[in-house]
Parts: structure tokens; sequence; C-alpha cells
């Protein structure tokens, strides 16, 4: 949404996914650890004992309810993003230095996430609680999924997906014609950054690990190649990009160990150099040109519908005129 349809480019989008994946992964090991006593007989969470706390923090006390904590996963990622955006897009700070400043949100969550190891589990992340690795969740994860990407697809199809795709273009022409540039940024990211923070709430209640990784720039740039290689204009392009890309990696990294990231390098170069709308965008732009013709061929069209539909009404103000006389 916000790169290909608001040209907006975060480097930090991991930042969301993995705030909403640290409360939930915090509250199913705080329940975790009343039920599960530690090996040194403690009922917080291991993490908490080696940095020499004896009893829960009390600000933390509230993530001992399940449902509080994914609405915190929820609600302060979107309100983050919110702040984000007023401080940057109020301002106009767009392009190369709006991705920069992603990149620092990304780096400075990583570092909070290390100092505060006491709270956070540091280096080691939250390991060892009573995830919901089972087929039911997995159908929960499917309708979450589906029910975003319908939507992303009535919002992109909407009024308001045809200005964010105007502000894409050209964002000073948008402006001219009287939008609100910002604020229709600052709403789409906040959509952005709420899925980001789903996405990372099932993806720890699932996985059953979380750790600093997940809110780096490294995962938020790999999120962009993902974008990349499917297509940053549609919707379903992510989805293919991140299938074949994943798989891609999976399976070379089994085959040939030694140099499968050189080969999964080389695959991106040629994706971003040949097929620069994406695998999805570059199949649509081929169909759309064998059903319609080329970009050329459909301007002359237009271009020789328009005359004969001048011509006609030339004649028709002609004859009507002739027969006034």
């Amino acid at each position: 949404l916000i790169w290909g349809f608001a040209g907006i480019l975060s480097l930090g989008q991991a930042v969301y996914f993995g705030i909403g994946a640290y409360f939930v992964a915090l509250s199913l090991k705080i329940n975790y650890a009343t039920i599960h006593p530690t090996r040194y007989g403690g009922t917080i969470p291991d993490f908490m004992e080696w940095n020499g706390l004896t009893e829960l923090p009390g600000f933390m006390e509230p993530l001992l309810s399940v449902p509080f904590a994914v609405v915190c996963a929820l609600v302060i990622p979107t309100l983050m993003a919110f702040l984000f955006g007023v401080v940057t897009f109020k301002r106009h700070i767009y392009g190369v230095y709006c991705a920069v400043i992603t990149l620092a949100e990304a780096l400075i969550l990583q570092d909070f996430i290390i100092e505060y190891q006491a709270y956070t589990g540091g280096f080691n992340g939250i390991t060892d609680y009573s995830n919901y690795a089972n087929v039911y969740f997995l159908w929960v994860i499917l309708a979450v999924t589906l029910g975003f990407y319908v939507v992303g697809r009535m919002l992109t199809h909407s009024r308001v997906g045809t200005v964010l795709k105007s502000v894409r273009d050209n964002d000073v022409r948008a402006e001219f014609m009287g939008y609100n540039v910002a604020n229709y940024r600052i709403f789409v990211f906040c959509v952005s950054a709420f899925m980001a923070a789903a996405g990372g709430a099932l993806y720890a209640a699932w996985v059953g690990l979380v750790s600093f990784l997940d809110t780096g720039p490294v995962f938020s740039i790999e999120a962009v190649i993902w974008t990349a290689v499917g297509g940053r204009g549609t919707i379903i392009g992510p989805f293919v990009g991140t299938f074949l890309v994943k798989g891609a990696e999976f399976f070379l990294s089994g085959v040939l160990a030694d140099f499968w990231q050189l080969i999964m390098g080389g695959l991106f170069i040629f994706v971003v150099l040949v097929m620069r709308d994406g695998i999805i965008g570059t199949i649509g732009k081929w169909i759309g040109r064998h059903k319609f013709g080329s970009i050329d061929q459909v301007i002359a069209e237009s271009d020789a519908t328009a005359a004969d539909r001048q011509r006609d009404f030339r004649a028709a103000g002609a004859s009507r005129q002739s027969e006034e006389i």
C-alpha cells in the first residue's frame, strides 16, 4: 500500500511488525511462567530472573490479559505510525529522507530491545512459551490475510485509492488540485502499520519465538524486496513475491548451500532491471498489450475515435443549420 500506491518507501516497516509481535509474545510468556515455574522456582519469565528481577514489573501486569495485549499490539503501533506521519509528512519530508528516518526508527527500536533486556529478552529474544501452532489457528491466519487483501483491494479501487495514485505520481499537482497530500499519506501509513502489527501478533502466536531481528532494518528491506519482485503496484504482487522469494531461499539453501545467496542476489538484480513492475505487474502489462494493443496503438485509436466523433458532430451541426435556414 505505502510504496506501490502512495510512493512511500519505508525501510522500517518491521518496527510495527515487531512491536505487535513483542506485545503478544510477552503476554504469552508471562502467562506461561505463572503456570510453569522456571528452573529457579520463580513465576516470572526466565529472562527477567537472569537480569535480577524478582517479581513482575507493575507496568507489565496488564499483559497478564491476552486480549488486552492483542489490543495493545494493534493500537500502539498504529498510534506510533500516526505520530510518525504527523512529524514527517506534515513537514513535507518525503522520498529518500523519509526512507532514512524509517531506517533510523528500526535501528533505535533494535537498540532499545537489546539495552532493556530485562524486559524484552535482549539478544536471546522471547522463547519457550505456549504458542498456537495448530491447524485451527492456521485458518485464523488465512482469514486475516484474506480480509486484509479484500480491504486493500477495496481501498485501492476507491476514490481514496485514486487520490493516492495521483499523490504517488505527482504530489505537487495533487496538492495544487486541492487534496491534502499529508493527510492521505498519514492515513495509508497508519493502515499499513495496523496490518503489519496484526501480522506480527499472528507471527508471535504461531511461531513461538520473537527476537530483536524481527524489528530491524534487514527484515524491512526483505519486505521491500518481496514487494519489488511480486509487483509494487498491485495488491496480490507482494503475496506472490513473498512465496517465490522465501520458497527459492528454502530450495536453494538446501541444494546450493555455498552459492544460494549469490544466486538470489542475481535474481533480484534481474527482476529490477528487466521486470521493473515486478512479476505480476509485468504479466498484467503483457496481457493488456495483447488484449488492447500497445500504448501507442491505444493512443492512436483514441485519437482516431475522437476525430471521427468531432467530424460527425460538425456534420450533424451543419445539417441542422441548413434545415433552420
